[in-house]
């Protein structure tokens, strides 16, 4: 059974319009997300596009051919500019160039007058605009755990169809009232159209919608004065470290505890506490290895998970102390006591390893503070034998 371009011009018009509206509600329901802004703008040019291509048959060439695909670059190029503006990057304006490039080539009779040539450069506009769009997608790749994998099915069978377009349309003008092209291969270009179209729109939704989902849930995971983890984040990585996989690797626990702190509120007021708070988060994140995690307990406690041994970390710990004993955030002189816990001597979870560095802490306090103090398993048995008598 043959299909009627006329019924599937009409019907993607329909869709057009359908995606418009919901669009457009995604968009404000997403506090005017600039990604949902410029896939509406996008669908709102296409739905312009597909009425001035229906004008081919009216014998006006210059609004379809002409004004027609410009309006299809221009919504290429907007939908870059949402992908762009994803992962936060500026648009630029090299989105515009295809647009300008159809406008130049329109002035050419070896172009205007071959409908095959006009096939090979839209076909060709469209890969570079696609292969544009699944470069900007890999580049946001670690904001989108989920909705990555069909972005990224869609583009490339958009390409693809790009492709066999260009090998298979040899611009055969179509008989057919209101034929994309003129050729046809119409019938396949407006169905090809219709599902991409579907598919993009929602699939860009559904990414903004995981991206909110991950940032609301990152913020729920750090502490708003210091911008480092919280506690909750801490359990959450200790969790993932008592999994098999991490099992063999050695593991080493900071707890940290500002000497003094309740007086420091005391004599120089909360600001200063605050921006003590936030001097000692930079410096210590800057003395940690890359691989490391490190979190506010609440208040004047922090705790750091280091993947490394005993040595490493007490070298680590010692760094961090000296740095923090010569600071002086605010002209306001802090000291820091920590607590060093390794699994150095045998498998321990990390929970167990924060509870043995909260006791090297206490002991750390307990004689004189700006020290550090390490658990050790022999020596904390040895303080639990009994004394002969």
């Amino acid at each position: 059974m043959a299909l009627d371009v006329a019924t599937l011009f009409i019907c993607e018009l329909y869709v057009l319009l359908f995606l418009i509206v919901i669009t457009a509600f995604a968009w404000s329901g997403a506090q005017y997300d600039k990604v949902l802004g410029f896939n509406c703008i996008s669908l709102i040019v296409s739905v312009i596009a597909v009425w001035l291509s229906s004008l081919r048959s009216e014998g006006l060439l210059f609004w379809s051919v002409a004004v027609g695909n410009i309006c299809v670059l221009l919504a290429y190029g907007l939908l870059l500019s949402a992908f762009r503006a994803f992962r936060g990057a500026r648009c630029g304006y090299d989105w515009t160039l295809g647009m300008v490039l159809w406008g130049v080539l329109c002035l050419f009779p070896w172009f205007w007058n071959s409908m095959h040539n006009r096939i090979l450069v839209s076909c060709l506009m469209c890969i570079i605009y696609t292969a544009a769009m699944i470069r900007e997608l890999h580049r946001a790749r670690a904001m989108l755990p989920v909705t990555f994998w069909p972005a990224r099915l869609l583009l490339w069978i958009h390409l693809l169809f790009s492709v066999l377009r260009a090998l298979l349309d040899g611009g055969i003008p179509s008989p057919l009232y209101g034929a994309i092209g003129g050729s046809t291969f119409s019938v396949y270009v407006i169905l090809e159209s219709i599902l991409i179209v579907i598919g993009m729109s929602f699939t860009l939704m559904a990414m903004v919608n995981e991206r909110t989902l991950i940032k609301y849930k990152q913020a729920s995971l750090l502490d708003p004065l210091t911008g480092v983890w919280n506690r909750r984040a801490l359990f959450e990585k200790a969790d993932q470290l008592a999994n098999p996989a991490s099992a063999s690797r050695e593991i080493t626990v900071m707890l940290f505890d500002l000497d003094h702190f309740k007086s420091i509120n005391d004599r120089y007021g909360h600001y200063h506490g605050d921006q003590v708070l936030i001097d000692f988060c930079h410096k210590v994140v800057t003395e940690l290895p890359a691989d490391s995690f490190f979190a506010r307990l609440g208040g004047e406690e922090f705790a750091a998970i280091v993947l490394c041994d005993e040595k490493v970390g007490m070298e680590t710990a010692e760094r961090i102390r000296q740095t923090i004993e010569a600071s002086r955030p605010q002209q306001v002189h802090y000291s820091v006591s920590i607590g060093v816990a390794s699994s150095t001597y045998g498998p321990v979870r990390v929970d167990t390893l924060i509870a043995e560095a909260d006791d090297a802490l206490y002991q750390a306090k307990a004689g004189g503070r700006n020290q550090i103090k390490v658990y050790r398993p022999d020596e904390q048995r040895l303080q639990t034998l009994p004394v002969a008598g």
